[in-house]
């Protein structure tokens, strides 16, 4: 069970750094804007708009009337000024309930912080109005197989096959890899921090276990993370 106290926290500390350390998330963005074959809705839900990076990218390619964005961290001051539009709500997507429908529910990099990941999917689809489209990025089930090998610590990633059927015969679902080349170990974990990943536990790694990681991730993977992020259009 993932501690949302301490993913609101150490995003909070990472949101001044994030965006010039977020290059996948950046890239992610940019592609599943270009994925959405229409550009003009009536409202607008974002889950996650955190920073920002998605956020700049719908307004500048789409029209709307109404754009709602929520995000676990009080982040508002980040999008404020992107639109006279936005209307923004602190708090946990899990939590969220809604009377409104949407054209358009979108979300980048963000729903994987689920505990219930499908169970989230399957309320916020119920918010779609009729011809509403669904627009979220993740990761696949082997994303940051580095970490997860070096410390046995991941996210709870969905394999495609179960995404396939959580959505339906109709979504696009698309994948990539993307692997950054860091100089040294510790410069991979600090990009990690600087993303905010490292919320997944709050349980401390001993000294050891952080050495025998880090030895790992020098030797075996010299110093490389691999992304593996999902492109899913319902």
């Amino acid at each position: 069970m993932l501690d949302k106290k301490l993913i609101e926290e150490k995003f909070k500390k990472s949101i001044d750094f994030y965006n010039e350390n977020a290059i996948i998330q950046e890239l992610m963005a940019n592609k599943l804007v270009s994925l959405i074959k229409k550009n003009s809705f009536k409202n607008i839900l974002e889950i996650g708009s955190y920073s920002g990076i998605l956020t700049k990218k719908i307004v500048k390619n789409f029209n709307f009337e109404s754009y709602f964005a929520l995000d676990i961290v009080n982040s508002f001051n980040k999008i404020k000024n992107l639109s006279n539009k936005i209307n923004f709500l602190q708090i946990d997507v899990e939590k969220f309930e809604s009377n409104e429908k949407f054209d358009l529910i979108i979300a980048n990099a963000s729903l994987q912080w689920c505990n219930d990941f499908e169970g989230t999917i399957r309320k916020l689809k119920s918010y779609l109005s009729k011809d509403g489209i669904f627009a979220i990025t993740t990761f696949a089930n082997d994303n940051f197989f580095e970490i997860r090998n070096s410390f046995n610590i991941s996210l709870d990633y969905k394999t495609i096959e179960e995404l396939e059927n959580i959505f339906s015969n109709n979504a696009k679902i698309i994948q990539e890899i993307h692997t950054l080349q860091f100089k040294n170990p510790n410069e991979l974990l600090k990009h990690l921090k600087l993303t905010g990943v490292n919320a997944i536990s709050k349980n401390n790694l001993s000294y050891i276990k952080i050495k025998n990681g880090l030895k790992i991730i020098e030797k075996e993977y010299k110093n490389k993370l691999t992304y593996k992020p999902i492109y899913i259009v319902d």
